[in-house]
């Protein structure tokens, strides 16, 4: 992942070169097309979608298996725009995003918001129940809500609907495991949806060479009541009901709702400090 040209390749067991790749996918398209009879321009679900990008063949092998264990539902049960997320490319470029410049925080995320938090204005309280003290906050305080909008108000209109996930750690005594630092796994009979290898992030760090690697295999399962929620899942349903949270509160006039939880939004990190960035710029300088 993401699929691209030698993905391509090795997978029909070809030779194209990048000016061939949109013909050759066209023609891959076009036959399911006529099997399936699939309205370009009424596209209705994620399998519709996906096919209609890449054709049957790649979707099967690349995109049926992980989406089911992903969601754990049909991808024809799901909206099209979720598989808009992956990129296909009909060059190498094995790279997930398409931005001109990548990269992470010097010293890691940790120490990143360990900086910002540094402030004398900032007092940071761990181990409290935000529900806990909600009634202790003056009615005049700006609150600033990052959590699960529907237990905000209470699942008032119902809850919403979340994907979270299990983590399983394990220290090899090698130097390299998989060599990167995520290897999604497409297959259902393989339980888990992709293994993380940190160190592959930073080569840079001392610890690259070391002869010990970490990695972590991530499961995806359904949300149950004190799991953390990590993922939104988008259907017609969902997001009108998150709409009504949404109008509910705009009629507090203190209160901010953002985040990936409060806006019920799957984005990856970038998007996320964008939307914090936007937020505020746009309402809380106007305070």
């Amino acid at each position: 992942m993401p699929i691209n040209l030698g993905t391509i390749n090795n997978y029909y067991n070809i030779n194209l070169r990048p000016s061939e790749v949109a013909d050759f996918i066209k023609k891959e398209i076009n036959k399911e097309i006529k099997k399936s009879n699939i309205d370009l321009n009424n596209i209705n679900n994620l399998e519709e979608k996906a096919i209609s990008l890449i054709g049957r063949p790649l979707y099967e092998a690349f995109i049926k298996g992980y989406t089911r264990k992903q969601w754990e539902q049909d991808p024809k049960q799901l909206p099209a725009d979720i598989i808009t997320r992956l990129p296909v490319r009909t060059n190498y470029n094995a790279n997930y995003f398409n931005d001109p410049h990548q990269g992470l925080p010097k010293d890691g995320y940790f120490k990143l918001f360990e900086n910002i938090l540094n402030h004398k204005n900032i007092d940071i309280k761990l181990g409290i129940d935000f529900f806990d003290i909600n009634h202790l906050v003056p009615p005049y305080c700006t609150v600033i809500y990052t959590g699960s909008i529907d237990q905000y108000f209470d699942f008032k209109f119902g809850k919403l609907e979340w994907r979270t996930i299990r983590f399983e750690e394990e220290t090899l005594d090698i130097k390299d495991y998989q060599g990167t630092s995520v290897l999604n796994y497409a297959d259902l009979d393989i339980p888990y949806t992709r293994i993380h290898e940190f160190k592959h992030l930073h080569p840079e760090r001392e610890y690259y060479n070391k002869e010990q690697t970490v990695i972590y295999r991530e499961y995806s399962k359904t949300y149950q009541e004190g799991d953390e929620p990590y993922y939104p899942i988008n259907t017609l349903a969902n997001n009108n009901l998150h709409q009504k949270y949404l109008e509910e509160a705009k009629k507090q006039s203190t209160l901010i709702v953002g985040g990936r939880l409060g806006l019920y939004s799957y984005w990856d990190l970038d998007k996320a400090i964008q939307n914090s960035l936007l937020t505020f710029a746009e309402t809380l300088l106007n305070r």
